[in-house]
């Protein structure tokens, strides 16, 4: 076997002939038989152009099925561009890279659940919820995946979160009074505006003095637009929420909450604020736990499911009793009891005698 002057041609000899072969196949596929060059030269240049025109055919497809192709083609997707909110794609950003570092250049059909528990669920297992971010990405992509290419097989499919997000579980009340009345007034204003509006930390770094307003009866409000959802909403203040933005000092700025040198506070640096202020205080706990306190303490209230969404924003009633579960028990059923044996309207009465019920 011997090279020749032409790029992916190799000739050899046989039985006193020479034959070309085109070798720029597939790994384990035949090499494909030329035209002798030197006999047919035409017909020799008309192949090789034919089988490079091939080739960058195959080379393309493979490109395009590659995890890295997917996650390039899904960043140019509408639904990345315009549903997901900017936070929302920092933080799909910052896991999907660490994702295309094991799987850039791996083939789609080529993954498989084993892989994922072994080189994602296992590799992260000390950073539980960095690994279930990156599984819910894998999910996210196959769905998106699997519409556009045949034959993929789910590659999340028996793979299980470990559903450990400690940081993420509402403040213990110890802690959340401690952080209120915190000597750090740019922290303390922060959790006190997240406190008490309910919103995502995104939400609260983005409410601005503008914001501050009333409502139709004269009553303090502030308005946010989710940045996830969209939602418009017009939150009454809390007497608490009031005093203290009485006491914060605009210093010219659009936004309420500031960061150490003056500039707006982000989302990424006030979880960092939490996380470390938590943990010196024998917890770790983000802002995003302050929302399901805030949900937990409406619930206890008594408010309705729908009277805590119209404050919290919840779109999900599933995922607003999730955020829920958290209250107390010992409220809900006193409040309960409460309510079973007060009086009955003279209405109420009428209505459970003819239903056959024993009225009060």
């Amino acid at each position: 076997m011997s090279k020749s002057m032409w790029p992916g041609v190799r000739s050899k000899s046989a039985k006193g002939r020479r034959y070309w072969y085109w070798t720029k196949v597939d790994k384990g596929t035949p090499w494909v038989r030329l035209p002798d060059p030197y006999n047919d030269p035409d017909a020799f240049m008309r192949k090789i152009a034919h089988l490079k025109r091939v080739s960058v055919n195959i080379e393309q497809r493979r490109r395009e099925g590659t995890f890295g192709a997917l996650a390039t083609q899904y960043r140019l997707s509408k639904h990345y561009r315009e549903k997901l909110a900017p936070n929302t794609r920092l933080a799909f950003d910052r896991y999907l890279d660490r994702l295309l570092v094991a799987y850039a250049d791996a083939p789609l059909v080529e993954i498989t659940p084993e892989d994922i528990q072994v080189r994602v669920m296992d590799a992260n297992a000390d950073t539980p919820s960095a690994a279930d971010m990156m599984l819910s990405i894998l999910r996210s992509l196959y769905k998106f995946a699997v519409k556009r290419q045949r034959g993929l097989q789910d590659w999340t499919l028996g793979v299980e979160q470990y559903n450990d997000h400690k940081d993420r579980e509402p403040w213990p009340p110890a802690l959340l009074e401690a952080a209120l009345i915190d000597e750090d007034p740019l922290f303390r204003i922060a959790v006190t505006l997240a406190l008490y509006t309910g919103q995502r930390p995104g939400d609260v770094c983005a409410m601005t003095w503008n914001a501050i307003g009333r409502d139709d009866a004269g009553n303090p409000t502030i308005r946010v637009r989710q940045q996830k959802t969209g939602t418009p909403l017009e939150i009454p203040m809390h007497p608490v929420l009031r005093a203290a933005l009485a006491q914060t000092a605009k210093a010219g700025h659009l936004f309420i909450l500031s960061n150490r040198r003056g500039g707006p506070l982000t989302a990424p640096m006030f979880n960092s604020w939490c996380r470390d202020w938590t943990r010196k205080n024998g917890g770790g706990h983000t802002p995003h736990g302050l929302r399901k306190n805030a949900t937990n303490e409406l619930f206890d209230a008594g408010c309705t499911t729908a009277q805590v969404a119209s404050v919290t924003g919840h779109k999900s009633l599933r995922m607003l009793e999730h955020y829920g579960k958290g209250r107390s028990q010992k409220t809900l059923a006193t409040a309960a009891v409460l309510n079973m044996w007060a009086p009955k309207t003279e209405r109420e009465r009428e209505n459970s005698r003819a239903e056959g019920k024993p009225g009060r």
